[in-house]
């Protein structure tokens, strides 16, 4: 059963962020059920990070519309059985922001998460979504947010892949992750039992590219120890990222049970690829 300040505070954020599209109830999918969560609890919130205005912006009157610019940063958490005793999972998106600026971000986020928990075991949400509303600002330079009206925006693809095995894990992912930083890609390889999927997105041509490296290099060992290519992957999806997925980094995802990779689908908002390509195979 969730503890009594954590449900306080879901139910004070849901009041605050009260807006459509402000917050959004990932795991539990209703605040009915919250009390006896299926997993951990996880949610998103968009956090609009008004501008500071000083009188040198107001004063520079060519670049004020960009400096006085709203954005929306959007976090999403997880919040295991232990807390707030043990830090939030947290994972950040926004649009216009680059990747290392959003990296940036998030490394700051968590240190500010880290020290609030050292000073005690309260709650600590709010504090974080107060935080990004007066620190995000910091982290974003002009040309992002010009960037974002004034050039074309590259077509986007996600790739979806099953993977069937691998002899040598840390080879294999290491191989995974150079290629990944190679072709500015981001993504998730998810191990759930002896299911394996790697999730990636990025530019078409280099999306493209990863594919046909993934077919024709070395990535695993055989039986005998020597380096072989991936006779056995399987492309669930291919196609055109129409939802502009936001995700910032390349990571290692261990889910204890498919309930559990379900909900890290759905905290990208994935969750029709999940039921469409997923779900028939566990």
């Amino acid at each position: 059963m969730a503890a009594s300040e954590v449900l306080d505070e879901i139910l004070a954020l849901k009041s605050i962020f009260c807006n459509p599209g402000e917050f959004y109830l990932i795991n539990p999918s209703s605040l009915e059920d919250i009390e006896e969560p299926q997993g951990p609890i996880s949610f998103k919130i968009a956090v609009k990070c008004d501008p500071q205005q000083d009188l040198t912006s107001v004063a520079n009157s060519s670049e004020n519309d960009i400096a006085t610019s709203s954005f929306t940063v959007e976090m999403t958490v997880s919040l295991q059985p232990d807390y707030p005793g043990t830090l939030p999972d947290i994972s950040l998106s926004c649009m216009g922001m680059f990747k290392k600026s959003l990296s940036s971000l998030k490394s700051n986020l968590i240190k500010y998460a880290t020290s609030l928990l050292t000073t005690g075991s309260e709650a600590i949400i709010m504090d974080l979504t107060i935080w990004l509303q007066e620190n995000a600002r910091s982290f974003l330079d002009k040309v992002e947010l010009s960037s974002e009206r004034k050039l074309p925006i590259e077509s986007k693809f996600i790739l979806l892949l099953k993977l069937d095995h691998m002899r040598n894990k840390s080879r294999y992912i290491r191989t995974i992750a150079r290629w990944v930083d190679e072709l500015k890609l981001s993504g998730r390889i998810f191990f759930a039992g002896y299911l394996i999927f790697l999730l990636l997105t990025g530019a078409a041509e280099s999306v493209k590219e990863y594919l046909r490296r993934h077919k024709t290099c070395s990535v695993d060992v055989d039986s005998s120890g020597k380096p072989c290519k991936e006779k056995m992957m399987n492309i669930l999806m291919h196609e055109q990222d129409l939802i502009n997925l936001s995700i910032c980094d390349f990571c290692e995802v261990e889910c204890k049970s498919p309930s559990e990779l379900e909900v890290k689908f759905a905290e990208m908002e994935l969750e029709h690829l999940f039921k469409e390509h997923i779900q028939p195979l566990l």
